[in-house]
């Protein structure tokens, strides 16, 4: 019972373990996402506000095609520059040659480039002029020097292609403003282009790896041209796993406190049981158990007669008092205890021998011819007789014995004992006698 209950409170503390555990899963789930989404939303704001940056620009190209300003352009784009942080610089190709570059400081070698001669970009360039459609690509190695996210518009005058409008975007500068401000301790992140005009993922910023894993959460970005793809996941927090911990070895610790207490109960009872059906000093059978063996003894014979009958022996200690009284209680008990002893080696296992009080023992035997009766009544004598060592003493008691059987000499066991009592006395009165012719 006491292990059934430890058992049974350590898998209900699991199942709290568990059901803490999909709940705070769960709310990290909707964290998660909730953190994605924010990110998500800084990219797109961020993106917006510098992709259609140089919009009017591209509308005074197209009306200006046949009479271009170098000075008004150089204006109109240093008037852009100015406006944000993240853009390197501007550059406006005529044809596929790159005419004009903002500012021309540290991109003196782009001037005058062909899209033509750049393997690494003339694919995708190639894929914007004839889809007539802006794209953003990178980040891609530059002509002059470091790494760049490029931002394509096609000029198109009555529907032909006339030129390219390039917004060259600082992706270190970009991403530090997007991240920066949403940096959280609590989450990891990674982004990557997924799929921007045929050209393979790239990494963009963030752990790549947590694309690889099993439950990141993953949105997808679109920007002109293709997919960015962003994945978050929930760092895993030490204290939570102290939680768990710390709710199982509670219920483990509440569940064996009960099971101990359920145990020192239960061991109590049967302490309590023993103690009303057994006696305390000898350990044998008390006069309650006593009737109770004598009880079924009799149901039995009334069910299956047997081929002998049942015999009760009332045995009382002559010499005990004298014993008890000359060298005091801890010798007579010594005495009892040693005569319970030597009458449970005597008997069968399913025979019953109880201390009916004092010195006095009745035991209980059954399906036992007379001839068996009389053998065991002489192998009692002879074991209760030998004498037992106290200390350095050799004390000796005699034993009277009574002899009743069932049916014939009583059906109740008040019956059997009266007649057993009767006879022992007989025995005992005999051994006075005895002792006295002796004398």
């Amino acid at each position: 019972m006491a292990l059934l209950t430890l058992v049974f409170n350590v898998a209900l503390g699991e199942l709290f373990v568990s059901i803490e555990q999909r709940e705070t899963e769960a709310r990290r789930n909707i964290d998660v996402l909730s953190y994605a989404s924010a990110l998500r939303a800084r990219i797109e704001r961020e993106l917006n506000a510098l992709l259609y940056l140089n919009s009017g620009l591209g509308s005074y190209l197209v009306v200006r095609n046949d009479n271009i300003n170098a000075r008004e352009i150089n204006d109109i784009l240093a008037v852009l520059h100015r406006s944000t942080q993240h853009v390197r610089n501007f550059g406006i190709a005529v044809g596929d040659r790159l005419t004009y570059v903002y500012p021309l400081a540290g991109n003196e070698k782009a001037v005058g480039l062909k899209y033509r001669d750049l393997p690494d970009q003339w694919p995708v360039i190639e894929q914007v002029i004839a889809g007539g459609k802006p794209g953003l690509a990178g980040p891609i190695d530059l002509v002059q020097g470091g790494r760049g996210l490029i931002y394509r518009v096609p000029l198109l005058i009555d529907e032909r292609y006339w030129g390219l409008l390039s917004t060259v975007i600082d992706a270190d500068s970009l991403f530090q403003a997007v991240f920066q401000g949403a940096d959280d301790h609590n989450f990891t992140y990674a982004l990557r282009s997924k799929s921007v005009m045929g050209i393979e993922a790239r990494a963009l910023i963030g752990d790549q790896s947590l694309f690889e894993r099993e439950h990141p959460v993953t949105l997808d970005i679109e920007i002109p041209g293709g997919y960015w793809s962003i994945a978050v996941e929930a760092k895993p927090k030490s204290f939570l796993l102290g939680r768990m911990t710390a709710l199982r070895i509670a219920s483990l610790l509440i569940g064996a406190l009960l099971a101990w207490l359920i145990f020192v109960l239960l061991r109590h009872r049967s302490e309590l049981a023993h103690l009303v059906l057994y006696d305390t000093l000898t350990g044998l059978p008390n006069r309650r158990l006593l009737e109770d063996r004598h009880e079924m003894i009799i149901a039995r014979m009334r069910r299956h007669p047997p081929e002998h009958q049942c015999t009760l022996m009332f045995i009382d200690l002559d010499g005990f008092k004298l014993i008890n009284d000359h060298y005091g209680h801890k010798a007579g008990d010594a005495l009892l205890q040693e005569v319970a002893n030597r009458l449970r080696k005597v008997l069968r296992t399913n025979d019953t021998v109880a201390r009916w009080g004092g010195d006095e023992f009745v035991i209980l035997i059954e399906d036992v011819s007379p001839d068996d009766v009389e053998a065991l009544n002489a192998r009692l004598h002879e074991t209760i007789e030998e004498a037992f060592k106290f200390g350095e003493r050799r004390l000796k008691v005699r034993a009277s014995v009574g002899i009743a059987t069932y049916p014939p000499e009583g059906t109740s066991l008040e019956e059997l004992l009266k007649t057993a009592d009767q006879r022992m006395y007989a025995e005992k009165t005999l051994h006075k006698s005895e002792r006295t012719t002796a004398a």
